[in-house]
């Protein structure tokens, strides 16, 4: 999915004051002028960078998960949701949304977890660089992936960022904590 600047713009007006809210609101409007795929992704960049060195850890993250989650579409979630309902198991559903090729095609369940992985950056604004990348972008897709669980699982879900092509790594890698939903599903059974 590409980056989403009105979503960005939104969630830097939302959680972030001051000067840096203002440098990154004009590099958002930057952003919108540039016609050339390498520039945009300069400016993505840019922007990241901003935010490592001006926004702590948790309020870049959130900015960034936010954008994750406006770039699931329904459709993909009403499909997901569609999966579920035929599912014997999770270990089934993980199957099924592999085989329509939602969540990467790489998903599996690891204990308590779901180990989610991407041979090649989905993102188009920035999977042709050759720069690193910083980590706080991959959180779009954190988001995304918590997103389609919550929406499946009517639990809060915590996704974990284990690393990304573009910050050099061969793949793209995620957990997905799902123990809550887990242990809920124990105590459904049971009765």
């Amino acid at each position: 999915m590409p980056f989403r600047v009105h979503t960005f713009q939104k969630n830097i007006e939302l959680r972030i004051e001051g000067k840096v809210r203002n440098e990154l609101l004009q590099a958002c409007q930057k952003y919108t002028i540039l016609t050339q795929p390498q520039q945009k992704t300069h400016c993505i960049h840019e922007m990241m960078n901003v935010l490592d060195r001006e926004v702590d850890v948790n309020t870049r993250q959130l900015i960034m998960e936010a954008c994750g989650h406006s770039c699931i579409g329904n459709s993909v979630i009403e499909k997901a949701r569609r999966l579920l309902v035929d599912a014997q198991n999770l270990d089934d559903f993980l199957y099924r949304l592999n085989q329509a090729h939602i969540g990467g095609s790489h998903l599996q369940r690891r204990g308590e977890t779901v180990h989610a992985v991407y041979y090649r950056c989905c993102c188009g604004s920035v999977s042709k660089t050759r720069e690193p990348f910083s980590a706080t972008y991959c959180h779009c897709s954190c988001g995304w992936y918590q997103r389609l669980f919550e929406a499946l699982l009517n639990k809060p879900v915590e996704v974990e960022l284990l690393g990304s092509i573009i910050q050099g790594n061969e793949s793209c890698q995620f957990l997905i904590h799902i123990r809550d939903y887990l242990v809920q599903r124990r105590k459904d059974v049971n009765h």
